[in-house]
């Protein structure tokens, strides 16, 4: 918040505290997050979200992984350019560890203008180690280049139905690679992505359950949970095409992590995996 200039009147200090307290009641009516989350969370942020579209504040303790795949560039002439819609930090030798609350979330990968024929990807999951496949698939990607490719991952492993695919409180590494020289994998063009389930909190459960599903994507940023934020506005947008606000959430959504510039912003394709 600016700093008051020195000459405003006692009387004007005042409303703009009544106001600001207004404010703070009314945000909290709305979202009462746990204890432990109002401690990771700011009072400008709850303003900031309210005011300005749906944006992604990351107010959760965030962390990160080094780098290890990358917007990988085919030899030659010959390239991809693929961005996983995931917030962007300032250093690139470095992605974020985003939350999910689900065991079979949705990743969104935007696969751009490619200079070679682009008809399929793969799809790798592994686990905190990177030292074993959790669940891996062929996507195909023809007609869908370029375009937005959503990734649903199934609720169980294929070994045992009676286990979730992700488990609560372990981080996942994935990929997504483009064949590209079957003799050499390294010019594969490939990007990375780093999830971590946590436990579905029981206000958040509550929050869902008496918020319209238009506004679910706003309920998940406000909880710091990326993974169902995106993915949840895309599925909305798919079923509501022409619908302006979910238009604007999706530009501000995009404008808040750093995306703007790195994806387009018309409409999500149908291509779901």
């Amino acid at each position: 918040m600016k700093k008051l200039l020195f000459g405003l009147k006692t009387f004007s200090l005042m409303v703009f505290w009544g106001l600001v307290m207004s404010a703070s009641t009314r945000a909290s009516a709305g979202f009462k997050p746990s204890s432990s989350n109002q401690e990771n969370r700011t009072f400008s942020e709850t303003l900031v979200a309210g005011h300005k579209g749906l944006q992604f504040k990351r107010w959760r303790s965030q962390e990160t992984r080094r780098f290890s795949g990358g917007m990988a560039r085919c030899a030659g002439k010959a390239q991809v350019n693929l961005t996983p819609l995931l917030p962007q930090l300032p250093t690139p030798d470095k992605i974020p560890v985003e939350l999910t609350v689900e065991a079979n979330p949705t990743f969104l990968v935007y696969v751009g203008e490619s200079k070679f024929p682009v008809k399929e990807a793969q799809f790798t999951l592994l686990n905190g180690k990177g030292d074993r496949v959790i669940y891996e698939k062929a996507i195909s990607l023809q007609d869908k280049v370029p375009g937005f490719v959503r990734i649903s991952l199934p609720e169980t492993t294929q070994i045992d139905s009676e286990q979730d695919l992700l488990e609560v409180d372990k981080t996942y590494n994935w990929y997504f690679t483009i064949p590209y020289d079957p003799n050499d994998g390294s010019l594969d063009p490939t990007i990375q992505g780093v999830v971590k389930r946590i436990a579905k909190e029981e206000s958040l459960v509550q929050e869902l359950a008496k918020t319209p599903e238009m506004n679910h994507p706003k309920v998940y940023a406000d909880y710091g949970i990326w993974t169902e934020t995106v993915s949840s506005l895309a599925q909305l947008r798919e079923r509501y095409p022409d619908n302006p606000q979910l238009e604007a959430d999706w530009i501000d959504l995009l404008e808040s992590v750093g995306l703007d510039n790195r994806v387009p912003e018309y409409s999500v394709n149908r291509s779901e995996s």
